[in-house]
């Protein structure tokens, strides 16, 4: 791959400065998303080595690692040991339901995850009409985007397709794309999804992991994925008062849409 292109990147970054709030990595990580999504790198263009970058975006290897280690996480890249890392692009089955937009530069920001709980859940849950089976694993996460507080995520799977969570270390999971996995592990890319979105009084295991008094009102977002005509996800985030507006990805007559969904709670 050209390290023209690479310095271009560079500089764009170098111009916005730094901003309260944003750290340089994530800068970066900003920048080299919106270059893969335009198509300035291509799946498959092999980035520089960690140091070469580090001279280029003028910053410590440290801050380009910490950089590509959340663009393989998310799946923008892919690191290979003695091979270096490579663009990996942006597949079908990479969803990102909960992301935010950065008010000074307008960039969408991609969300960290951290697993606090997988388990089977047979109960009689709002899951269950969407996903149609008597039995899911429930995977409980915090979900935020930097410099902002915390959502609480459950997310459902059909137990046949994600039993094998259950045997992961939790460790192994933070920062993991459910919807990546069914795509790659079942052929379930999730090609559409449907947002229902309430003010409603948070649920008592919401307010204890955000740390908020019981009976707090906020955004309560369910989101059910879809992969071609059968429904493989649900999602139920709950969501603090304060937040930024979120950005919603809407499909439609075959064409992706944004709009933005300010919160109100």
């Amino acid at each position: 791959m050209a390290t023209a292109t690479l310095a271009r990147i560079a500089a764009g970054v170098a111009a916005e400065g730094e901003m309260p709030g944003f750290p340089k990595y994530r800068q970066i990580i900003a920048a080299l998303t919106r270059a893969i999504e335009r198509g300035l790198l291509n799946p498959g263009d092999r980035l520089p080595p960690e140091t070469k970058l580090a001279h280029l975006f003028s910053v410590s290897l440290g801050t380009i690692q910490k950089a590509l280690t959340h663009l393989a996480d998310i799946g923008f890249v892919q690191r290979t040991r003695r091979r270096g890392t490579f663009v990996a692009g942006r597949q079908a089955e990479d969803v990102f339901v909960f992301r935010f937009k950065n008010p000074d530069t307008g960039q969408v920001q991609i969300p960290f995850t951290r697993v606090l709980s997988v388990a089977e859940d047979g109960s009689n849950g709002a899951w269950r009409p969407f996903l149609q089976v008597e039995r899911c694993v429930r995977v409980e996460r915090l979900v935020w985007v930097e410099g902002d507080s915390p959502a609480y995520s459950r997310f459902f799977i059909a137990h046949d397709l994600g039993r094998h969570l259950l045997q992961e270390s939790i460790d192994n999971l933070h920062g993991a794309s459910f919807h990546r996995i069914l795509g790659r592990r079942f052929n379930l890319p999730t090609i559409r999804t449907t947002h229902r979105l309430q003010c409603r009084k948070l649920s008592a295991d919401a307010c204890r992991h955000l740390v908020v008094p019981r009976g707090t009102y906020g955004t309560n977002w369910d989101v059910v994925g879809f992969s071609y005509n059968r429904a493989t996800t649900y999602q139920s985030l709950q969501i603090p008062a304060g937040h930024r507006p979120i950005e919603l990805d809407v499909l439609t007559s075959g064409a992706a849409t944004h709009a933005s969904a300010a919160e109100q709670a």
